[in-house]
């Protein structure tokens, strides 16, 4: 009987760039939409129609990623606007750098825990981030009552005491730079609504050398800051925050005139 010769089989195909196991299509393009729908706010606050809009999907859709990303604490939603912004204290820890905040918590840390034993009100180191102020430093309150406030926290920098504390230090190009990008959204009705208004309150605050936030963040607040320094280098600003019925005017000016101290203080430190 002839012996049946077998066929060589073919070798296997070269494996291409296209054939290797790629991530679920689903999966990746649910984190592209979650990161254009951040870009989307970038420019601003927007709703979920505008972001749907951008992203090519429902609206329905885009309310759900947002939704999610809201309560990751990436993004905020204003009730009233039904608008949803960029939560920029989550996104600082990917961009600073390490070294300078270990520089700063070194020097500020400690002032912050003085100020806090002294007065008994939550002591508060923000710095700007997208129009707002941004704790990278808090030492909470050791009163039963307080403001609800965390690390991380944001403020306007129209209307808090940090953002106007901050905002005094910059010289006049710098000021009218940043005036002229703040949105003025937020705050309560006591709070500054457009750039001249807002210029006018801080010349009073140079002149007294502190800024003072007494219920425009929040009803029912209030905030002393000063412009936070280190080396001479201007890094955000400092301040006491506790409810308006525990701090007078009386306690204002004390606190104020304490923060004055405290800031020539920081500013003959080295970096």
């Amino acid at each position: 009987m002839p012996t049946r010769l077998k066929r060589a089989s073919a070798p296997p195909p070269a494996r291409t760039v296209a054939s290797i196991p790629r991530p679920n299509d689903s999966a990746a393009g649910h984190i592209a939409r979650v990161f254009q729908a951040l870009e989307a706010l970038i420019a601003g606050p927007r709703n979920a129609a505008e972001v749907a809009q951008v992203l090519g999907v429902n609206r329905s859709t885009a309310l759900r990623l947002l939704s999610h990303l809201d309560q990751l604490g990436y993004v905020t939603r204003n009730p009233a606007m039904k608008s949803y912004a960029i939560a920029s204290a989550r996104f600082y820890p990917f961009i600073a750098s390490p070294a300078d905040h270990l520089d700063w918590s070194s020097a500020v840390d400690p002032i912050l825990a003085e100020l806090r034993k002294e007065f008994g009100e939550a002591a508060i180191m923000g710095v700007p981030a997208n129009g707002t102020m941004v704790y990278l430093a808090f030492f909470p309150s050791t009163h039963v009552i307080t403001v609800r406030e965390r690390l991380g926290t944001a403020r306007p920098m129209h209307c808090s005491a940090l953002g106007k504390a901050y905002l005094s230090a910059l010289d006049d190009r710098a000021l009218d730079s940043e005036l002229a990008l703040l949105s003025y959204q937020g705050g309560t009705k006591l709070a500054a609504r457009g750039p001249m208004e807002l210029r006018d309150r801080l010349e009073t605050m140079r002149k007294r050398g502190y800024a003072i936030d007494r219920n425009e963040t929040l009803d029912g607040a209030t905030c002393v800051a000063v412009p936070a320094r280190i080396g001479g280098t201007l890094v955000g600003a400092i301040g006491l925050s506790g409810p308006s019925s525990r701090i007078g005017d009386g306690r204002i000016a004390e606190i104020g005139d304490r923060l004055v101290q405290i800031s020539v203080r920081l500013g003959g430190l080295c970096r």
